[in-house]
């Protein structure tokens, strides 16, 4: 693009270099002139002597550049502008020169399953430390106990295989320390791990994994509760879930559709159905869903099966 700005420059470089005479010195001679400059080019400049009609043009190479430099500035300054070596345009962005568009087509189930795994590990945002209180009291009527126990064992679990298989105790519903405390008057151990929480999430941390809320769904107790509570109250976390098994729902849909191996087929479709009725069960999680249906933590568990989680 600068190239064809070329003219465009020299022509302005004129414009503002013939209103007032430059001095120029010659290098074979030494003899220093007054001109009015008429056109610059990046090998030439061509000018006329202060007061004088006669057009000259000489090369760039014939001056000593570097007297040049010191006295007419200005002149040295908008050659430099010419010497610029051109920015290559930008090639406009293409969609599909993306290499990771799209994912590559999986050679069966197990390696769709093998990538679901892997987004299964993806963290979500996590509730706003802020609204905890509200969801505790008001939204999903949890004692605040029992979410943050659960939450924090959830969120501490990240990735990794849950240690014990049994269902944890849930806590009791009244602490040591609320014993001298009115009902409504909330522990102020939770406000410092609010404040904790703000600061796991500025680091990416403060969230759940997807794979956390499968495994709590498919344990059920406490822990399946609040994650219960978390999905059907707050939108955004469900979506990440719902938007990951959708997209191996389709990639085992298409395996299917492709593969000339009636194994693979039958495989691929089961993987389908396995993942489109989870998605529709937890379609059903919303605000106004009042009972945990039991199908989910069944589903939620046999997928958790197949991914050897």
């Amino acid at each position: 693009m600068r190239a064809h700005l070329a003219p465009l420059v020299a022509l302005l470089l004129v414009v503002s270099l013939a209103a007032d005479p430059v001095r120029l010195r010659s290098k074979a001679n030494g003899n220093i002139i007054d001109a009015e400059v008429v056109e610059v080019t990046r090998e030439t400049l061509a000018f006329r002597l202060a007061g004088g009609e006669r057009l000259y043009t000489v090369a760039w190479d014939t001056l000593d550049l570097e007297w040049i430099r010191e006295n007419s500035p200005a002149l040295w300054n908008e050659r430099q502008l010419l010497l610029r070596p051109a920015e290559p345009e930008k090639p406009k962005e293409d969609p599909a020169a993306d290499p990771f568009a799209k994912e590559s087509p999986p050679a069966d189930t197990r390696a769709i399953l093998r990538n679901l795994a892997t987004a299964l590990g993806d963290r979500t945002k996590g509730i706003d430390p802020g609204r905890i209180e509200g969801f505790c009291r008001q939204e999903a009527k949890l004692d605040e106990e029992v979410f943050w126990k659960a939450y924090e064992e959830m969120r501490r679990e990240g990735a990794a295989a849950p240690a014990k298989a049994e269902s944890p105790k849930e806590p009791g519903s009244r602490a040591k320390d609320r014993k001298d405390r009115p009902e409504w008057e909330r522990n102020p151990a939770f406000r410092q791990k609010e404040e904790a929480l703000r600061e796991q999430q500025k680091l990416g941390r403060g969230g759940l994994t997807h794979l956390a809320y499968l495994r709590a769904l498919a344990e059920g107790g406490f822990r399946g509760r609040v994650a219960w509570h978390l999905l059907r109250l707050v939108p955004e976390e469900k979506a990440g879930l719902v938007e990951r098994l959708r997209k191996y729902e389709t990639q085992a849909a298409e395996l299917a559709a492709r593969s000339e191996s009636p194994d693979v087929r039958r495989d691929a479709l089961v993987l389908r159905k396995q993942l489109a009725d989870l998605v529709a069960l937890l379609g059903r999680v919303t605000r106004e869903t009042t009972v945990q249906e039991e199908r989910l933590k069944n589903e939620a568990a046999n997928l958790l099966a197949r991914l050897g989680k």
